[in-house]
Order: C-alpha cells, then sequence, then structure tokens
C-alpha cells in the first residue's frame, strides 16, 4: 500500500527533529564545558559551583547531552519506522501522543499557549492516526 501522504509529511518532520535534537545534543556537548569555564570567571557564579557536589558541574552538561541525544535517536527511529509504514511505529506515536497530551495538562490548567498547541498537535495527530485509510497502511486492523 501507498504511505499516505500525513504519515510522508510527519516522517519527515520527525527526520528533522531527530536532526536538531542531534545538534543539540552536540553542543550541549562541547559549549556546557565552555560555559562553565565562563562561569567559573565570574565571583558569585564561582562560589556557587564550589558549592555544588563535586563533578556535578562537569556532569550536567554530559548528562544533559545526552538525553538529547536519546531523544534523536528515539525521533529517528520513529521517522524511519513512520517512513516504512511499521506497525510499531504507529503504536509508538499513539502511545508518545497521549503521553504528550497527559503531560501537558498542568500547562493547559495555566493557560499556557504552548500547551494548549502541543495538546491540540497530538490530539490532531492521534486523530489522523486512527483513520482507517491511516491504520490499514500501517496493516493495523480495528485497533480500538
Amino acid at each position: 500500500m501507498q504511505r499516505p501522504i500525513g504519515v510522508t509529511v510527519l516522517a519527515v518532520i520527525d527526520g528533522l527533529v531527530a536532526l536538531f535534537l542531534a545538534l543539540i545534543s552536540v553542543g550541549t556537548f562541547f559549549l556546557g564545558q565552555l560555559i562553565l569555564g565562563e562561569m567559573r570567571l565570574d565571583a558569585e557564579m564561582s562560589d556557587f559551583l564550589d558549592q555544588l557536589p563535586a563533578g556535578v558541574p562537569e556532569t550536567f552538561p554530559k548528562v544533559l547531552g545526552g538525553i538529547f541525544l536519546v531523544m534523536a535517536i528515539g525521533n529517528a527511529a520513529i521517522a524511519v519506522g513512520l517512513w516504512a509504514l511499521k506497525s510499531w511505529a504507529w503504536y509508538l506515536n499513539l502511545g508518545l501522543q497521549a503521553l504528550g497530551i497527559f503531560g501537558n495538562l498542568g500547562g493547559l490548567l495555566l493557560l499556557s499557549p504552548i500547551s494548549l498547541a502541543s495538546i491540540a498537535f497530538s490530539g490532531f495527530y492521534i486523530y489522523y492516526f486512527l483513520q482507517p485509510p491511516v491504520q490499514q497502511a500501517f496493516g493495523i486492523r480495528n485497533a480500538f
């Protein structure tokens, strides 16, 4: 079966997000150390960093960069799965979008426009993926 145009668009978007997250990861790994060096030049910031447990300031950029790298790899895998119409990518996307909705409910209570936009996008994403032609493209039969 031919890939629906919406799935193609979402696969490309996920690929671009993976590239962006990979760039953030690399930037965090390398620029984090430079920023720490600059922070140590400021007396107040240097005192603050000295109060932290040993190794924490140097480890933080590496951990943060690692988290972004894992997110980049996950997005790249989802992009490939969507492009290849793999059923696991269909299920994974629905699960992650549902988590995205629940994760943004707190921001919605605070009237955050970003949370509202995220919930709307995730809702549309779920609605689109539950359409029969999209389910058929992924080989899903009667998902719910």
